[in-house]
């Protein structure tokens, strides 16, 4: 899944979603944010650069959907 804000020019949050099966049987969900952010953008949004790691704290506090949720807010997020 790929979230972009139009008023962001170049700025790309991508959620990877990887299942991972065990030999036993045992399935874990993976889930990652990677981040395509413009010089610029980066410079003025100082959160842009923390985001992967928010993510993953939000994960464990959260849930995935909630995680979800919140990423989506925070970048589709008018002035």
């Amino acid at each position: 899944m790929v979230l972009k804000n139009i008023e962001l020019s170049g700025f790309e949050l991508m959620i990877v979603w990887k299942i991972h099966v065990d030999q036993d049987g045992k399935v874990v969900p993976v889930l990652d944010l990677l981040s395509k952010i413009p010089m610029p953008v980066l410079e003025d949004k100082k959160f842009a650069s923390d985001m992967p790691h928010w993510f993953r704290s939000l994960l464990h506090v959260l849930g995935i959907e909630a995680s979800i949720e919140a990423v989506i807010k925070s970048v589709c997020r008018s002035k």
